[in-house]
């Protein structure tokens, strides 16, 4: 019996592998960045360090839905959604914020968000999965 080798990943599913890739390694960076910061504040407690432990966390979730949905697993593509929702509502907040350096960061969550959004829900992902 011959198995037939599965069809190529369309570029919808590409492109949303690699927007999570690239905001879990976005998020890694906050987080050290966060915790670096926080190790010479003073009065801060272990506030850094939990904070560090957290967006990692979340940053190593996103490395799984990543994995996931390169493996093509259906189980991926509900939790990606999720994660480009909370995409636009950080960037929402970022953008509403106050100075220059907060827009950069919240516009890319926000185009970010909206592509990963568009490719989770396009059918050829649909097809893709578990194919």
């Amino acid at each position: 019996m011959e198995e037939t080798a599965p069809a190529a990943r369309p570029g919808t599913l590409v492109a949303a592998v690699a927007i999570a890739v690239l905001q879990a390694a976005g998020l890694a960076t906050y987080a050290v960045a966060l915790g670096i910061s926080g190790i010479g504040a003073p009065d801060t407690g272990a506030a850094p360090l939990v904070e560090l432990v957290v967006y990692l966390a979340f940053a190593a979730g996103l490395g799984a839905i990543a994995r996931g949905l390169w493996a093509r697993r259906r189980a991926a593509r509900t939790p990606f959604g999720v994660a480009q929702v909370f995409a636009l509502i950080i960037g929402w907040t970022l953008v509403q914020g106050d100075g220059a350096a907060v827009d950069v960061p919240g516009y890319a969550a926000l185009v970010t968000g909206v592509v990963g959004l568009a490719c989770v829900i396009s059918p050829a992902v649909g097809t893709a999965l578990d194919a």
